[in-house]
């Protein structure tokens, strides 16, 4: 077995269609953005403008069993003062453990060689979510992670121990939780806050607006980095085309915007159903699809820190639910929330959800 680093665009995209490979008779794996995906890769994404990236594959008996990508990131390690580095986008065929653990081995030895100490795999934040734990008989929401049970073993036996757990919240929507969500707005406007949609005529200024958002509210969130603009309009420019402006509000006080919520509608429903046909050439499909979604991921949520304690969380979230429902969505996800974050947890189930996805986050030290 041979452990290759990979450097050319041919690689990349055979890295890719790999997966295709793994999931072949997996009914609920949903195909990845093959473009969005490569440029992560090769680096060319704004989210790697920071970053180092070296992705891997091992060949057993001259065929891949398994990829894996070493990611430094120096944004990360710069605001929590470490020397971490980050495993991700890792997929193996089953019964493949002697290959796999080479690979690990040799993407570890990479990010020792290259200044690491420490090394967390599954999760990094813009560029992957961490593994699932169960929830293997449902389609994942928008942008979470799809994995087999047997994963789990082969990062075991890669010498990485249990780090975190998250979870993934679901509402589902009648009428007596829309009027809780009515009360919430109400409750909120009382105390001085004015919720507004997205305004897609002003994209790059709101772009600007929720990326400050994101970087005061998570600026002392575990496992989170700053973000910059080019990154952020991955969210907007990038999704232009999904967005519906009311899922996306902001909350004004005092003349200052206090927070914001980011969600869309869960554009996986239609991309597991189109799974295996091009999108360019099957767009009227896929339009008519679109129409059918009835779900709505919330996908990010923040207050700062001076406005807290007045209800804004739950109004901007009941705001956006509101919309949901009004669409004729049944269901909408609350993701994705630490185990020990009490504070967003709360959130999630005053807003009527129930833990319905648990997910994984594993560590190992290099020293």
């Amino acid at each position: 077995m041979t452990v290759k680093a990979l450097h050319s665009d041919e690689e990349f995209h055979r890295y890719v269609s790999f997966a295709e490979e793994v999931y072949e008779q997996n009914p609920y794996w949903v195909p990845p953005d093959a473009e969005h995906l490569i440029s992560l890769l090769n680096g060319t994404s704004p989210v790697c403008a920071n970053a180092t990236v070296q992705p891997f594959w091992v060949e057993d008996d001259g065929k891949i069993a398994g990829t894996l990508t070493a990611v430094i990131e120096d944004t990360y390690n710069l605001r929590w003062n470490e020397q971490m580095g980050h495993l991700l986008f890792f997929e193996a065929l089953p019964e493949r453990q002697d290959a796999v653990f080479e690979l690990f081995s040799t993407a570890c030895q990479w990010l020792k060689e290259h200044g690491c100490n420490s090394v967390r795999s599954t999760m990094l934040i813009s560029w992957q979510l961490p593994m699932i734990i169960d929830a293997y008989d449902v389609v994942p929401t928008l942008f979470h992670t799809f994995n087999p049970p047997y994963y789990h073993s082969y990062v075991k036996n890669a010498g990485f121990r249990t780090e975190k757990g998250a979870v993934q919240y679901e509402m589902k929507f009648t009428p007596a939780l829309a009027d809780t969500y009515r009360q919430m707005i109400e409750q909120a406007a009382a105390s001085g806050i004015t919720l507004r949609s997205l305004d897609l005529d002003r994209l790059e200024e709101e772009t600007v607006a929720f990326t400050e958002i994101c970087n005061d509210t998570f600026s002392e969130h575990w496992g989170m980095q700053p973000t910059n603009v080019p990154a952020m309009r991955g969210l907007t420019f990038g999704l232009k085309d999904f967005l519906i402006p009311e899922f996306v509000v902001f909350a004004e006080a005092d003349g200052q915007t206090a927070g914001a919520v980011y969600s869309l509608p869960d554009l996986n429903q239609v991309l597991h159903k189109m799974r295996g046909k091009d999108l360019e050439t099957n767009l009227e499909e896929f339009l008519q699809l679109f129409q059918q979604i009835d779900h709505g991921a919330l996908i990010i949520i923040g207050v700062r820190k001076q406005y807290r304690g007045r209800g804004v969380n739950l109004a901007l979230a009941a705001k956006s639910y509101l919309a949901m429902i009004e669409r004729g969505y049944k269901t909408g996800s609350y993701s994705i929330v630490l185990d020990d974050n009490r504070r967003s947890r709360r959130t999630a189930e005053k807003l009527g959800g129930r833990v319905t996805r648990n997910s994984i986050i594993y560590r190992r030290e290099l020293t």
